[in-house]
């Protein structure tokens, strides 16, 4: 994979904001650990690797579909929820 990014440009000390879904790399040996160590051999100790960590277990539970919840639970998860801000 470092290979591949280094064709692309991306090299010792570069900075990268990577956003991906793995199962659009296809198959891959080692699946998300190699995948990762291909972006750090690219990079090297240099170089700084930025992934998006967006969770929905960290929103408002009235808007959860996947399942949804009770309304009656809302005040709970909000309570105990944690790092939920209301703002």
């Amino acid at each position: 994979m470092a290979e591949d990014l280094y064709k692309l440009g991306v090299g010792r000390g570069a900075t990268l904001l990577v956003h991906s879904s793995l199962s659009s790399l296809g198959w891959v040996c080692g699946s998300p650990v190699a995948v990762i160590q291909g972006l750090m051999d690219a990079v090297t100790s240099e170089g700084t690797i930025m992934m998006p960590a967006h969770s929905g277990d960290y929103s408002d539970p009235s808007c959860w579909g996947n399942p949804p919840v009770p309304e009656e639970w809302w005040p709970t998860i909000k309570e105990t929820m944690p790092a939920y801000d209301m703002s």
